[in-house]
């Protein structure tokens, strides 16, 4: 148990920053990522210390998050509705949901974010809101009613990077004085 917490804590505490996916730019050294940098890492370091792990898929609305409604804003012909990556671990004979995706620096702004987890129940998932999973494996994009304009998606993520950037700036700031 001790293991699968610590692993957790590590890939937990980098930074949340949407930025460009490469599989194999994924390793221990990450700096920052989204959900799908953090989850492979997860999922990767786990797997090497011989858990039983699977990627899953999770729908989530970023209306649930307390984000500015000028960023929300933005996805003016894209849904709020999104795919999200997690990983599920194998406990004794139960799958428990890890989600390490928000770095414990958007718990300030009152994001889900896991504080002492107990490396045996599922951790806080990507919002409070509603959370539907799915096994990666099982999982059709199409049967889902997700729509994304890449040109949106671009401009949002942006904003959220910029958002995130200058709450840890301010942390930072904070914790000198």
């Amino acid at each position: 148990m001790h293991k699968l917490i610590e692993i957790f804590k590590k890939v937990q505490t980098i930074p949340y920053k949407v930025c460009k996916y490469d599989e194999s730019q994924i390793d221990e050294k990450l700096k920052e990522g989204d959900c799908r940098h953090k989850s492979t890492l997860l999922f990767n370091l786990l797997k090497k210390e011989g858990f039983e792990v699977k990627k899953i898929k999770v729908i989530f609305n970023w209306k649930d998050l307390p984000l500015p409604k000028k960023i929300i804003s933005l996805l003016k012909k894209s849904s709020s509705i999104w795919d999200h990556d997690a990983v599920a671990v194998k406990i004794n004979s139960n799958w428990i949901k890890v989600d390490c995706t928000w770095d414990p620096a958007l718990k300030n702004i009152g994001f889900p974010v896991t504080i002492n987890w107990d490396g045996k129940s599922d951790t806080l998932g990507v919002t409070n809101g509603v959370l539907n999973y799915y096994d990666t494996d099982n999982y059709v994009k199409d049967n889902i009613k997700i729509k994304i304009v890449k040109e949106e998606a671009h401009q949002f993520a942006e904003s959220l990077n910029k958002l995130f950037e200058d709450i840890r700036k301010r942390k930072n700031a904070l914790s000198r004085s």
